[in-house]
């Protein structure tokens, strides 16, 4: 016997769906503090040194 394809979509659909989040969300994060936030650090910390350096330079 053949048994009814209803509800397969909907369930494929939810199941497809949470693994895109998921995934996006994952690999978001992974972007987000794997690259972007070390690179803002860095960028921040050495304009800050150049800051200190110059200071110094002038005596302040």
């Amino acid at each position: 016997m053949v048994q009814p394809i209803t509800g397969m979509l909907r369930r494929g659909l939810i199941t497809d769906l949470s693994i895109a989040i998921g995934l996006g969300a994952l690999m978001g994060n992974a972007f987000w503090y794997g690259y972007h936030v070390p690179r803002t650090n860095a960028r921040d910390n050495y304009y800050k040194k150049l800051e200190e350096e110059r200071a110094a330079r002038q005596g302040n």
